[in-house]
């Protein structure tokens, strides 16, 4: 934390954004300090250099916010650190000890980062004062197709009481608070005696020496050494995306200021759009939707009726013809070629493929369970896959895993399974699958 940093002063935008600073120290980094970079932070670079400027501009990492965006001399800034009160700034392009350079930060980045700050240290205080639990964990993102905050507490909420702290966090940013920086320097206690009274903070683990506080009253009282508006109005809108549990703990998704209102306007698009689609008012959505719901589980349960039915004559018929068969002919052979098709089904010798297009992985084990045991034959169960197929492959006499290898030498097939039944897949495709029915069969 630097007190006097030219990043705390509050409302940094436009003509502020840039300045003109000196380069103090230049110091270009060893082939092991790149590669620790990169492995930190991705990317790749033929030379890596280090800078100390004259004044503390950019935000450096730390406190779960990262470091601000922005250029020197027209060159992007990759990464700001805080090193014993220094701040050191790592560049790909090489400049001048003493030279004067033009810095840039992304004041819109730098905005979206301290409005999204500022929202967590009121959402964790109100957390503090009706629940007892601690802030263990805070990361924020304000940038890609998908920014966020996340924030993990060492405990559990309802879905009530999500709701409840996300209407106090919008109705404390409504009150238009101020959030005020308070330090005790040095040693000092945890509390600040002041004119108003004494105050506690929120602290994650020992400090030592200068403590910047961000107080927003009757509200939170945190060490931090992040950015901050100056009132809580500016933040405008919070909102909680997720919540999951995590460790033994929970972890929150949320968003706050313009990065919130701008998710919240798609998602009123995409319901305004799926609420047309289905010809029925966005506030009709669920309803809507459990509809739908029931209309597809429906059309699903005819479905597996049809099947089921069809099955059922498939092995009424592979029954008689066994039966006709059985004196003296030992040669099994029904259906045509496997086809792309709902259903078809080929028999050659003792095996049985079955091509069932739109079933997953279950509904094969199951219908396999099924026929193996009331069928003389080994069943070879066949699904549909964006690329070959899924394959479940069951016998009442056979030990499937010697046939499973076999795939795998012929098909490439890949999985495993007991001695019944084997399940797994092969990207192999129709000409391939009936070549090996006919060659090996």
């Amino acid at each position: 934390m630097i007190k006097e940093a030219l990043y705390y002063q509050r409302g940094n935008s436009g003509e502020e954004a840039e300045k003109e600073l000196l380069v103090l120290e230049k110091r270009e980094l060893t082939e092991k300090e790149i590669e620790e970079f990169v492995k930190k932070w991705g990317g790749s670079y033929s030379s890596l250099f280090c800078y100390r400027l004259s004044e503390s501009f950019f935000y450096p990492e730390g406190g779960g916010q990262p470091c601000d965006r922005g250029s020197i001399a027209g060159a992007k800034l990759l990464s700001v650190e805080e090193n014993e009160g220094e701040l050191w700034h790592y560049l790909e392009v090489d400049l001048s000890r003493g030279e004067k350079v033009l810095c840039k930060f992304d004041a819109d980045f730098r905005r979206w980062q301290s409005e999204n700050h500022s929202a967590e240290h009121i959402f964790s205080g109100l957390v503090t004062q009706h629940f007892p639990y601690k802030n263990s964990g805070f990361h924020m993102e304000c940038f890609g197709e998908n920014p966020h905050m996340t924030v993990d507490f060492d405990g559990e909420f309802s879905e009530k009481e999500l709701e409840e702290l996300e209407q106090g966090v919008n109705a404390v940013i409504r009150k238009n608070l101020p959030i005020r920086e308070i330090y005790l320097e040095g040693e000092e206690d945890t509390s600040l005696e002041r004119k108003d009274g004494s105050i506690s903070f929120r602290q994650k683990k020992a400090l030592e020496g200068d403590i910047r506080i961000i107080e927003i009253p009757e509200v939170d009282s945190c060490a931090c050494c992040g950015t901050h508006l100056s009132f809580t109005g500016e933040i405008g809108v919070f909102s909680i995306l997720s919540y999951e549990k995590h460790r033994k703990g929970c972890r929150l998704t949320m968003l706050a200021g313009e990065l919130a209102f701008l998710a919240l306007e798609k998602k009123l698009k995409l319901l305004s759009g799926f609420a047309q689609s289905l010809s029925r008012p966005w506030t009709e959505i669920p309803e809507a939707f459990q509809s739908l719901q029931e209309r597809i589980f429906a059309k699903e349960e005819e479905k597996r009726g049809i099947l089921e039915a069809g099955i059922s004559l498939l092995e009424e018929k592979i029954l008689k013809e066994l039966e006709e068969k059985r004196k003296g002919i030992k040669m099994l052979f029904l259906g045509s070629p496997l086809k792309d098709s709902c259903f078809s089904y080929y028999g050659k010798n003792q095996y049985l493929f079955l091509y069932l297009s739109d079933l997953g992985m279950k509904d094969l084990q199951k219908i396999c369970d099924r026929l193996r045991l009331s069928l003389p034959l080994s069943l070879i169960c066949l699904g549909k896959k964006e690329e070959g197929f899924s394959v479940v492959a069951g016998s009442r006499e056979e030990d499937m895993r010697a046939f499973g290898k076999l795939m795998g030498e012929k098909l490439s097939f890949r999985g495993g399974g007991q001695k019944e039944m084997i399940q797994g897949s092969t990207a192999v495709g129709f000409r391939e699958m009936n070549a090996f029915i006919e060659r090996i069969l």
